[in-house]
């Protein structure tokens, strides 16, 4: 396994472990709330929500990517994301050291957070992606 796989999912296995801790502990449901997920997915709706809580930590707030334990990609004005089904796909299935979120986000989250990055974070892509393309996505098999 890779360093980035490993990486990846180190950092999925805190953000799990913590919320099957609190939520096993009532007292404890606040930090729940904190991290914005529980077992069952991320607990946020809004795209920038999304976003901010899921996607941030690696392609940074404004978009502007990163490098370090792995490369992340730049979204601030990425030519790519104009078509939405590129950026959905990514988000359903993972690719490099970015984890699947098909288990963590509904498809209605997952039109959210793909319409944000296409509407913000210095593009302004049109944005049609609607929950039956996602299911669409999910439901494909992998290539």
């Amino acid at each position: 396994m890779n360093p980035f796989r490993i990486t990846t999912l180190a950092v999925g296995c805190i953000v799990a472990a913590t919320a099957l801790f609190a939520q096993g502990n009532p007292e404890r449901h606040e930090s729940t709330e904190a991290l914005s997920a529980s077992t069952d997915g991320f607990l946020v709706n809004s795209g920038e929500e999304i976003y901010m809580v899921a996607c941030a930590g690696c392609h940074q707030p404004q978009g502007q990517g990163a490098l370090g334990a792995a490369q992340y990609p730049t979204l601030a004005a990425n030519p790519r994301l104009q078509s939405a089904r590129y950026p959905a796909w990514i988000v359903v299935n993972g690719m490099g050291a970015m984890p699947a979120f098909n288990d963590w986000l509904s498809n209605e989250q997952i039109v959210e957070v793909v319409t944000y990055i296409q509407q913000n974070l210095g593009n302004r892509y049109d944005s049609n992606l609607t929950p039956e393309e996602v299911q669409n996505l999910r439901d494909a098999p992998a290539p």
